[in-house]
């Protein structure tokens, strides 16, 4: 897989996306290029905030369907229990019907929360397509490799060389591509000083070397960023290149855990929901997978995830604060409202707002605790009638009448010592 290139992707939607993005990213550089710091790991944090704060509406929409499901979640579950050991098909339909009639009651949809990833997957690996092909989107850094790779295009045969022909493999770039003026970039933006040094010497033309010494400078700063050359793997430079990936898992991790950490995000993660181990598990395992691929990929990818994440924990923390803000009856409300301007262009009547009241998401915790609370005080006042029982019973005990008996005598005694309070008073 060529991971670099100066070509731009041609793959079906995601090309097209990369494009707008390669704009972006290109006038970023641009910019930082006028006030005389032309850097791509700036430019590639600067862009990932950009892009990232473009995508913020739908973070927001994403977590107010969180909110939703988070209130949903009990009654879901409570369908799923009651058909969950009957698999016959008028069974698995009445289970669908009820929980779309669930769905339908707080103006959403069982694809409701698909909608926002399925329009932000295709911007991610648009994301990613801009940052393996960067001589392809930024123009001047394109610009510092065309006088060497016209030089070396000047040499008669270079392309039969099987020297350059091992190179250009090494660095994943196929012989039959040689003979293009944009793969021959691809490989001079991956090349480290020593494959330079290589190539040059496996020409040894005066006018190859005069091309690339007047822009060996530019090309041995432009990739810098604190000392870490971004065209080259973290594995390839292990000091400091090895704190790539050791951000890059731990940055990924703290992020899933501030998104996990709001209250909708709670409830709908407890142990009883479906798929809570697994959403466990991944917040371990997955930033383990980022450490494991930046330590392979190019530098550049780990500082946009190390970027990514950093700004993901911002706007995070920003949306978290605002849907603790949201009140979960005007959402519901505004979903009917939505649904009902469609019923009404189809030409059907519209919805009403059920009746059954919506519970707040920021009162499911406190009416857990109440719930546990009354649980314990149930169990208190049994322990103390049991109590009461042993020392005052008069019938065999274990008997029906034993039981009734200590039921009754417990009650007169509490009754009485509320009457002797209240007398008191």
């Amino acid at each position: 897989m060529d991971f670099i290139t100066a070509t731009t992707s041609s793959w079906f939607l995601i090309g097209p996306i990369s494009v707008v993005l390669g704009w972006v990213m290109n006038g970023i550089y641009e910019v930082l290029d006028l006030i005389g710091i032309p850097n791509i790991g700036l430019s590639i944090i600067l862009f990932t905030f950009i892009i990232k704060a473009l995508m913020l509406p739908l973070s927001i929409k994403q977590q107010k369907f969180s909110k939703l499901n988070a209130v949903m979640s009990p009654e879901l579950q409570a369908i799923q229990k009651k058909y969950k050991d009957k698999k016959d098909n008028e069974s698995v339909m009445k289970q669908q019907q009820e929980m779309k009639e669930v769905y339908e009651k707080y103006g959403t949809s069982m694809t409701g929360g698909c909608l926002q990833l399925i329009i932000q997957m295709p911007i991610l690996f648009a994301l990613y397509q801009v940052i393996y092909h960067i001589p392809g989107h930024i123009a001047k850094v394109k610009e510092f490799y065309v006088p060497i790779q016209k030089a070396l295009m000047g040499i008669q045969d270079y392309a039969a060389n099987q020297d350059f022909i091992s190179l250009a493999q090494s660095n994943a770039i196929a012989a039959a591509d040689l003979g293009n003026s944009d793969r021959i970039i691809d490989l001079f933006y991956n090349f480290d000083p020593d494959e330079w040094s290589q190539f040059l010497n496996i020409f040894n033309n005066p006018a190859l070397t005069s091309a690339y010494q007047s822009v060996q400078e530019q090309i041995n700063n432009i990739n810098l960023f604190l000392t870490l050359d971004l065209s080259k793997s973290p594995i390839q430079q292990l000091w400091p290149g090895v704190l790539i990936p050791i951000l890059a898992g731990l940055t990924q991790w703290i992020s899933t855990k501030i998104g996990q950490s709001s209250q909708a995000a709670k409830q709908t993660n407890n142990s009883d929901a479906p798929g809570a181990g697994m959403m466990k598990s991944m917040t371990t395992i997955m930033p383990i997978m980022s450490m494991i691929f930046c330590f392979t990929f190019a530098s550049g990818i780990g500082v946009y995830w190390i970027a990514s994440a950093v700004v993901q924990i911002i706007i995070q923390l920003f949306v978290n604060r605002y849907m603790e803000k949201v009140d979960i009856n005007h959402m519901v409300q505004k979903n009917i409202d939505k649904i009902n301007k469609k019923r009404i262009k189809k030409g059907l009547p519209p919805k009403k707002l059920s009746n059954k009241p919506v519970i707040s998401v920021k009162n499911l915790e406190e009416e857990e605790k109440i719930e546990k609370e009354e649980t314990k005080k149930k169990a208190e006042m049994a322990k103390k009638a049991s109590e009461y029982y042993d020392k005052t019973a008069t019938k065999k005990k274990g008997s029906l009448a034993a039981k009734a008996a200590m039921v009754q005598q417990y009650e007169e005694k509490v009754k009485n010592e509320k009457r002797k309070n209240t007398e008191k008073k």
